[in-house]
């Protein structure tokens, strides 16, 4: 039952997100949370519905804007206005701009999978940066019902059914996720809260937006006015009867399991030939998502193909599947294994963007960085050229650079597709790629070396070699010494 109206909550809406908040325990009192403010009525009504909120939970607020750099001018002024309001309301305003349509381009993502990729990566650094430890979104009941169509329209399982989860990894909020849009627009409305409309919106060339403007409005006019409201209560038994499903599918997948290691799982196939179908497939589900920390490219008829080397005479076949992943069959066992890099390890899956974002060293450099999502971390201490070691006595792991070569801050992040650097001594710019051949630099290690570098250019492929721009010469006057030394993640 909605809760009941108040004069000073005309519609129950603080109520009900206050509802929402208890019910799913999102906040704590002392919690920093980071608001996602695109400037539109959603965000907009939730930053000022938390704002109302703040006081009694005894928490603090922030506002994170991300300009996408896809519609221009009109993206510019989003991101004033987002700006300027947070200057209105005194709370702390953490902005950026990502160049979206060249990650969709260099992945070859749809445009709404790479923003999502990009939105959460600033989400995450911006949260680390800053010391949130909540992230608090917009999204409200119709959402969730547009996501479900658009799962059964993919063709889903019960984890699609289950639409938006309220909280995600026990840090990413939803509190409007009961909230219907028209409940919002009067919101926002009557409370005289100004806003700014995208006009993507309104884009039929998306999918989502013809869910929203066309299909759920049919539904709802010929089939079923509630529709929204009973796809809700539909995801919200599913994601309850996933979690008690979880567990049972869990005991199993250890009794199933014969060995593990990095980037390999086998399987007992005898015990996946006496499993009903549909243990079978989520058992090979979560094994898969065990390797790669992702489903989003597996598919029914991946997972299928998997269970097919079950059958009699295939010993030895074997399938390959999206992610770099090869699965076979050996004897008795079935061997998943995936590519070094097609694997993320468990602080790169926190995040919903899927890689590893750069991680900014401020100047002047500490002594000490620990970058805990790469499982690495750098020593940083500055010395006289004399002071130097005999140069064959230099480990791989340490690199002098002229300081006055410099342009500082410098930054860590994985080597990605495309990079380029000139080698010390090589004499011209190369790609990495070239370097890791040239070198039989074997290819599960490539994705995976770090790179140190400047405002200009990498200066250092990590335990390999440093870049010629930045060397130390006769004309050096002070040397940046660099130690790289792997974290214990034990």
């Amino acid at each position: 039952m909605p809760p009941s109206s108040t004069p000073s909550d005309p519609d129950g809406l603080l109520a009900t997100v206050r509802q929402t908040l208890a019910a799913h325990r999102m906040l704590a009192p002392g919690d920093r949370v980071l608001v996602g403010v695109s400037g539109g009525p959603d965000s907009m009504a939730l930053l000022h519905l938390l704002l109302r909120l703040a006081p009694g939970l005894d928490i603090g607020l922030g506002i994170a804007h991300l300009n996408h750099c896809l519609r221009g001018a009109s993206a510019d002024r989003d991101a004033r206005f987002v700006r300027q309001a947070a200057a209105t309301l005194n709370i702390a305003c953490h902005t950026g701009r990502a160049q979206v349509i060249k990650v969709k381009r260099k992945l070859r993502l749809s445009l709404e999978e790479a923003g999502r990729r990009v939105r959460y990566a600033f989400f995450s650094k911006t949260m680390a940066d800053a010391g949130y430890n909540k992230l608090a979104l917009g999204h409200h009941s119709d959402d969730n019902a547009e996501q479900i169509l658009m799962a059964i329209l993919r063709g889903t399982g019960p984890r699609g059914l289950s639409g938006i989860a309220p909280v995600r990894r026990d840090r990413i909020i939803r509190p409007m996720i009961h909230v219907r849009r028209s409940q919002i627009e009067d919101f926002v409305r009557k409370a005289g809260i100004a806003c700014v409309r995208d006009a993507s919106n309104e884009d039929l060339r998306f999918v989502r937006n013809r869910i929203r403007h066309r299909l759920l409005p049919l539904l709802a006019a010929e089939y079923n006015p509630r529709i929204a409201d009973h796809l809700n209560r539909m995801a919200e038994v599913m994601r309850e009867e996933a979690a008690w499903t979880d567990g049972l599918v869990a005991a199993e997948y250890q009794r199933a399991m014969v060995a593990r290691s990095a980037g390999v799982i086998t399987i007992s196939a005898g015990a996946l030939k006496t499993m009903h179908p549909a243990l079978a497939r989520r058992l090979v589900r979560d094994a898969l998502q065990d390797l790669t920390g992702t489903l989003r490219r597996i598919t029914f008829a991946h997972v299928q193909a998997a269970l097919r080397l079950l059958a009699d005479g295939c010993d030895g076949k074997e399938c390959h599947l999206p992610g770099g992943i090869r699965t076979r069959r050996t004897g008795d066992h079935i061997v998943l294994q995936v590519a070094a890099e097609g694997r993320r390890g468990a602080a790169e899956r926190r995040v919903e963007e899927e890689r590893v974002p750069a991680t900014r060293i401020p100047a002047p450099l500490p002594e000490r960085v620990e970058i805990q999502a790469m499982g690495i971390g750098f020593r940083f201490f500055s010395c006289l050229p004399d002071q130097l070691p005999p140069w064959g006595d230099v480990d791989r792991n340490r690199a002098h650079f002229d300081l006055a070569r410099l342009s500082l801050p410098l930054t860590v992040r994985p080597a990605v597709p495309g990079d380029r650097f000139t080698p010390l001594g090589a004499g011209g710019s190369q790609k990495l790629k070239k370097f890791f051949i040239d070198h039989r630099i074997p290819r599960q290690e490539r994705s995976g070396t770090p790179v140190l570098a400047d405002q200009q250019r990498i200066i250092w492929l990590v335990g390999q070699r440093m870049d010629d721009h930045v060397k130390v010469t006769a004309s050096t006057s002070k040397v940046l010494v660099v130690e790289f030394f792997l974290l214990d993640t034990r």
